[in-house]
């Protein structure tokens, strides 16, 4: 059978990984071959497809079980140092094997049938490296496809629904805000770090711009660092507690998400069809925004998505 293990990304975290990981498994579902993930292992105990992995994925997995800590962890830095050990080893007994999407330019390279870029696929297995694959139209034509099996497992579905279920007995409307903040205070000088009073102001503005009946709607925060609740104590909120798969979930079943310039928040958009508008330090363009009501490629991200 054909197959592909997608062997390494480039160290980024659970947004910018499962980008990558839909679009190859788009292609899969297009081309007929399986689909492997080890360079996954930080995750795959929130995902249902650990039971189909080899046992090495299974071994790297299994210390991150209940784990889902940020790559800066001790935990992380140590296992992903092993893990790229192996990688490396693998893809050079490999190497006439390898498709990469590994370029200085930060290039995107698109696979079939997004383009006619096609792996040449047989019995042998290939090995993807890189973190740059995407598949805008391998994702709208299997997309209920990819919903199915990139749904978390058993045991956060039931915590995403018990949380959103109980807002929705008291609430017409949940809107997503997503705050990162811990590594963006320093990421490319800061310029994507958004301060929680201009978080407020924003609120404040998709409030009057989009005629939002506060009484009857909550915002819900999730965020890497804390959120300071003086700052929105005359609104309805719930602040999450809960793990960054857990709340990438949480996000892409809101009305709406109010959000950093993050590949986290355009994945819970595109997951769950709805709007993501990009926060910023400078004035938003509401006009742009106000008819959009499902997933859109937002040109106000600088992430890369599709």
């Amino acid at each position: 059978m054909k197959k592909i293990t997608i062997l390494k990304h480039s160290r980024g975290e659970l947004a910018n990984q499962l980008w990558n990981y839909i679009s190859i498994y788009a292609y899969g579902l297009e081309s007929g071959a399986k689909i492997k993930n080890p360079s996954f292992f930080e995750y795959h105990n929130s995902f249902n497809f650990i039971k189909n992995e080899s046992g090495i994925t299974k071994f790297f997995a299994f210390w991150f079980k209940n784990k889902n800590a940020r790559r800066g962890s001790m935990r992380n830095r140590i296992f992903r140092k092993i893990y790229t050990a192996y990688a490396s080893a693998k893809k050079y007994l490999n190497k006439n094997k390898v498709v990469s999407s590994e370029n200085k330019e930060n290039k995107v390279v698109h696979l079939y049938p997004t383009s006619s870029f096609h792996p040449i696929l047989n019995s042998t297995e290939k090995y993807f490296v890189g973190w740059l694959f995407r598949n805008r139209e391998g994702l709208k034509k299997w997309r209920s496809s990819l919903l199915k099996d990139f749904s978390p497992n058993e045991k956060i579905l039931k915590k995403v629904d018990g949380i959103i279920n109980s807002i929705k007995n008291n609430y017409e409307k949940i809107i997503g805000v997503h705050v990162r903040q811990a590594d963006y205070k320093d990421f490319k000088g800061g310029i994507y770090f958004i301060d929680k009073k201009r978080v407020r102001e924003i609120i404040n503005e998709y409030i009057v711009r989009m005629n939002i009946d506060t009484s009857k709607t909550l915002f819900i925060f999730t965020s890497d660092g804390e959120i300071d609740t003086d700052i929105f104590n005359d609104l309805n909120i719930y602040i999450s507690k809960e793990n960054s798969v857990t709340d990438l979930f949480l996000l892409s079943r809101t009305n709406a998400i109010i959000g950093s310039d993050s590949s986290f928040g355009a994945f819970a958009s595109w997951y769950g069809d709805t709007p993501h508008i990009v926060m910023t330090n400078g004035p938003i363009d509401w006009d742009y925004y106000k008819d959009k009501n499902n997933y859109f490629e937002n040109k106000y991200s600088k992430m890369v998505q599709y």
